[in-house]
C-alpha cells in the first residue's frame, strides 16, 4: 500500500469525523432532548453501567439487532462487523482472535491468549473455548487495547465480553428455525419463567448442523470438509429472596462432532511441486483421510451480588470451567497415507473474582477487586506414519524420498511402500497454571467537566510444565526423545491513566495510558534436540497511547467516535513454523524484540431518516516488527520491519438499514458491506514460494484485499418474524490465510461460500 493512499485514507476518515462534529454544534442551540427520548448505547465495560461515549477506551458494542440482520450465530462472524478485529474459527485447534492486527491462538498449552474472552465476566480460556454460538446474546463488546485494571485476567491486546439476557419476571419464550444451502438447519430457542415472586429461571438451547463446502474428491471420502454439527445449552437461576442479595447460578455446555478445516494444499505435501490435479480447484481436496473434530465444553458459574445501605456493592464470581478437544488430521493433506495427526487436549479451570463497587457518585468513583485463577491442562498428542502409499505423478521421488528416510520409510515411483517403525513421534505432559492479582479504578472529577481515571493491577502468575516427548523415530528431523520439569513464575505491576473532558453534554474528548502484560511459559511442542535446553520463552508487555472523541448529536440521530492510537509491545511472543533449510521445519516461539503497532478507528452511526439508518466503521493500522533478527527464515533472518502476519492496513464496514410499516407490523431490510485490506501470512512477507521440481513458483505468504455482502430482508410482526437472508451474497472467493506446512507444503483457506436461506421466528 503506497503512503499516498494511506494519506488519502486518513483523509477521508478525518473528513467524516469533522463532519460529524460539524453537525453537532450546528444543533446545539436545538432543543436537547432527554436520554429517555433517544437511544444512548449502555455498557457495562468499566463494571457500571454508562453510556458508551463516558468510557475512556475504544470500544464497539454490538447488539442483539445487528448480530441477527447481519446472520451471525458464533462468535468469529461479528469479526465483519468491527474494524481491527479479526478472527480465525476454521478449526478449535487454532482458533484465534487478534485486536489492531495483534493476536494468537494458543494450540500450545503453555501459549497464553493475547485477546481475552469472557461470558458473561467468566474468562473462557484457551482456543478451543473461544468461538461461541451467539445464543440469547443481549450484546457483545469489543474494547481494543490493554485490559487489566477491569478484568480479573490480564490481556495485552484487548477483551471481548459477552453479555446473555438474565432471567426475569415474566413469563416468556422464543424459538427460531433457520434452513439454509449445504443443507444448513439451526434450531434455536429460550423459555423464560419466573418460579416465584423473586425466583426466575431460564433456558436456551441452540442445535446448528450444515454439510461442508469444501469437496474431498477422494473416492474413499464419506463426507465433505468444513461441516458443522454443534449442540449448546445454558440454564440460568436468578434469586432474589434474600434482602440486598442477588445471585445467578449458570450452568451451561457445548458439544460438537464435525470435520474441520484445516487447509488446502497447493503444492504436494513437502512443497516441491504443485499438488495433484484432483485438489486444485478452490474449496477441494483430495485427501485420504478426512479430519475430525469432537469438542465439548461445560461450565458453572455462581454470580452473587449484595447491595449495601450506602449504596455500594460487593460482587462475587466463582466459576467452573471444562474444555475437551480431540482432532485427527492428515499431516501431508494428500492421497498418501503418509502421516496422521492425533491430538487431545483437555482443560480445567476454575476462576474466583470478587470486587468492591463504591456508590454511584457525580465526585469519586472506584472499584477493586481480587482474582485467582488456576488451569490445569493436559495434552497428547502423536504423529502417527501410514502403513502404506502410493508415490505417483507429481510427486518427485528424488525430492519426496529424503523426507520419507527421515522418518524410516522407503519409497519408489509408482509402488507402495512400508513403514519400518509403527510406532509414533509424541508428546505428552500437563501445565499447572496459577494466578493471583489485584486491581482496582479510580475515578475522580475535577472541575465541572474533567475526570480523571487510575487503574492499578498487580499480579503474580506460575507455570509448571510435566512434560516428555518421544521422537525416537524421527530420523533426521531430530525431534527429541526427554522428559521436561520446570516452574516458571512471572510478576507484574500494570498502571493505566485516563483523562476525560466534556466537551459538551453529548462530547466527551479522552486521552489514556494502559500496560499489559502476557505471561512467559514454555515451547512444548514436536521440538528438535538443539531446542530442548531452551524451551522457555519470557513474558511479554505493552503500553499503549491513545486519544479519542466520542459523542452524539442532541437528537440522538447521530453517534460517532474516533481514535487514534500507538501501541509498543516489548519482548513480543511469536509462534511459528521455521524452515531451517534441507526440508526441515522447527515450532518456534521466541520473544521478538519489539513490536510496534499504531492507527486510527472510526465508528458513525445515523438515522437519515425515521426509516433509514446507515453505519459506517473503519481502521486503519500500522503494524510492524520494530526489531526482529532472529525471527525469518535460514535466508533471511531479520524481518526488522516488516508488517506483522495477518495484519490489514486497512478495514471498513458499511451497514444500511431500513424499515416501515406493512400492515399492523413492519418489513425491513439490511445489508453490511466489509472490506478487509492486504495482508502477509508469514514474518517475512514473502509473496511466492519455489517450487523445486518444477523450476517455478506458486503463491504464498499474501493475501490480497477481500470483500463479503451480507444481506436479509424480512417482515416482523408482534409474535412472529419471517425473513430471508443471505451471507457472501457475492459469492467472494476470497484467501483467508495462507501457511507452510511441517513438511514445507504449502496450503491456503478460502472464505466460505455463498449461502443463503430462511428464518422464521416465533414469539410466546
Amino acid at each position: 500500500m503506497t503512503k499516498k493512499s494511506n494519506v488519502f485514507k486518513l483523509s477521508m476518515l478525518c473528513s467524516a469525523i469533522l463532519a460529524s462534529t460539524n453537525c453537532v454544534h450546528a444543533q446545539e442551540e436545538a432543543k436537547v432532548a432527554t436520554e429517555q427520548e433517544i437511544e444512548i448505547i449502555m455498557v457495562t465495560a468499566q463494571k457500571r453501567v454508562q453510556r458508551i461515549i463516558d468510557v475512556p477506551t475504544s470500544i464497539v458494542s454490538v447488539n442483539t439487532d445487528a448480530i441477527e440482520k447481519s446472520g451471525s450465530q458464533q462468535l468469529g462472524d461479528i469479526e465483519d462487523l468491527v474494524p481491527n478485529l479479526t478472527i480465525e474459527d476454521q478449526n478449535s485447534l487454532n482458533n484465534s482472535i487478534a485486536i489492531r492486527g495483534v493476536g494468537a491462538h494458543s494450540r500450545n498449552i503453555s501459549f497464553d491468549t493475547r485477546v481475552g474472552v469472557y461470558l458473561d465476566g467468566v474468562y473462557l480460556g484457551q482456543s478451543p473455548g473461544l468461538n461461541q454460538d451467539l445464543m440469547d446474546i443481549q450484546r457483545v463488546e469489543v474494547l481494543r487495547g490493554p485490559q487489566g485494571s477491569l478484568f480479573g485476567k490480564n490481556t495485552v491486546a484487548g477483551a471481548i465480553n459477552i453479555l446473555t439476557k438474565r432471567p426475569h419476571d415474566t413469563f416468556e419464550g422464543k424459538v427460531k428455525a433457520r434452513i439454509g444451502n449445504y443443507n444448513a438447519q439451526q434450531f434455536t430457542g429460550f423459555v423464560n419463567a419466573p418460579l416465584a415472586d423473586d425466583i426466575f429461571f431460564k433456558v436456551s438451547a441452540n442445535s446448528n448442523k450444515r454439510d461442508g463446502y469444501i469437496e474431498n474428491l477422494h473416492p474413499d471420502a464419506l463426507i465433505d470438509i468444513g461441516n458443522k454439527n454443534s449442540t449448546n445449552y445454558r440454564a440460568q437461576l436468578l434469586v432474589e429472596s434474600f434482602a440486598n442479595l442477588e445471585l445467578l447460578l449458570t450452568v451451561d455446555g457445548a458439544n460438537a462432532d464435525e470435520a474441520p478445516f484445516f487447509g488446502e494444499h497447493v503444492t504436494n505435501a513437502v512443497g516441491s511441486a504443485p499438488v495433484e490435479a484432483e485438489a486444485a480447484p478452490i474449496r477441494t481436496t483430495y485427501t485420504n483421510v478426512v479430519p475430525t473434530e469432537d469438542r465439548s465444553a461445560s461450565g458453572i458459574s455462581l454470580e452473587a451480588i449484595y447491595e449495601l445501605e450506602s449504596g455500594a456493592s460487593v460482587k462475587s464470581i466463582t466459576a467452573k470451567r471444562n474444555t475437551e478437544l480431540g482432532t485427527r488430521t492428515d499431516l501431508d493433506y494428500s492421497s498418501l497415507d503418509f502421516f496422521e495427526l492425533d491430538y487431545f487436549d483437555e482443560y480445567d479451570q476454575f476462576t474466583q473474582e470478587f470486587q468492591y463497587t463504591s456508590p454511584n457518585n457525580d465526585t469519586f468513583e472506584y472499584i477493586v477487586g481480587a482474582y485467582y485463577y488456576q488451569q490445569e491442562a493436559y495434552t497428547n498428542r502423536a504423529a502417527i506414519p501410514g502403513n502404506r502409499a502410493v508415490v505417483t505423478g507429481v510427486l518427485d521421488a528424488t525430492l519426496f524420498a529424503p523426507t520419507l528416510a527421515a522418518f524410516g520409510l522407503t519409497t519408489f515411483v509408482g509402488t507402495p511402500f512400508e513403514s519400518q517403525y509403527p510406532q509414533t513421534v509424541s508428546n505428552e505432559g500437563i501445565i499447572d497454571t496459577k494466578s493471583y492479582a489485584l486491581f482496582s479504578n479510580f475515578t475522580y472529577k475535577f472541575g465541572e467537566d474533567w475526570q480523571v481515571g487510575l487503574g492499578l493491577r498487580w499480579g503474580k502468575e506460575t507455570k509448571t510444565a510435566d512434560w516428555s516427548v518421544d521422537g525416537s523415530i524421527s530420523g533426521a528431523f531430530n525431534i527429541a526423545t526427554a522428559d521436561y520439569n520446570n516452574e516458571k513464575s512471572d510478576n507484574n505491576f500494570l498502571p493505566s491513566l485516563s483523562l476525560n473532558y466534556d466537551v459538551n453534554s453529548n462530547l466527551v474528548a479522552y486521552a489514556r495510558i494502559a500496560t499489559g502484560s502476557k505471561s512467559g511459559g514454555f515451547n512444548l511442542d514436536f521440538v528438535t534436540e538443539d531446542q530442548i535446553e531452551a524451551l522457555e520463552f519470557d513474558k511479554e508487555t505493552s503500553t499503549n497511547f491513545e486519544l479519542g472523541l466520542k459523542g452524539y448529536s442532541n437528537d440522538g440521530s447521530l453517534r460517532y467516535s474516533i481514535t487514534a492510537f500507538t501501541t509498543e509491545y516489548d519482548d513480543y511472543q511469536q509462534s511459528q513454523f521455521v524452515d531451517i533449510g534441507d526440508g526441515k521445519t522447527i515450532l518456534s516461539i521466541s520473544n521478538a524484540a519489539t513490536v510496534k503497532t499504531s492507527g486510527v478507528e472510526l465508528e458513525l452511526s445515523a438515522d437519515i431518516t425515521d426509516n433509514f439508518t446507515v453505519g459506517f466503521s473503519a481502521g486503519l493500522l500500522s503494524a510492524k516488527f520494530d526489531t526482529f533478527v532472529n525471527g525469518g527464515t535460514a535466508d533471511d533472518p531479520d524481518v526488522s520491519g516488516k508488517r506483522l502476519p495477518n495484519s490489514a492496513e486497512f478495514e471498513a464496514v458499511l451497514s444500511l438499514d431500513y424499515s416501515a410499516e406493512f400492515g399492523e407490523g413492519t418489513w425491513f431490510a439490511h445489508t453490511d458491506l466489509s472490506y478487509t485490506g492486504d495482508m502477509f501470512t508469514t514474518p517475512n512477507n514473502v509473496k511466492t514460494h519455489y517450487m523445486a521440481a518444477t523450476g517455478t513458483d506458486v503463491e504464498f505468504g499474501y493475501l490480497p484485499s477481500r470483500t463479503l455482502l451480507n444481506a436479509s430482508v424480512g417482515v416482523n410482526f408482534d409474535t412472529w418474524s419471517m425473513s430471508l437472508w443471505a451471507r457472501n451474497l457475492a459469492d467472494s472467493d476470497n484467501a483467508t490465510w495462507s501457511r507452510r506446512q511441517f513438511f514445507g507444503g504449502i496450503d491456503y483457506s478460502y472464505g466460505a461460500p455463498r449461502t443463503v436461506g430462511i428464518e422464521a421466528t416465533y414469539k410466546f
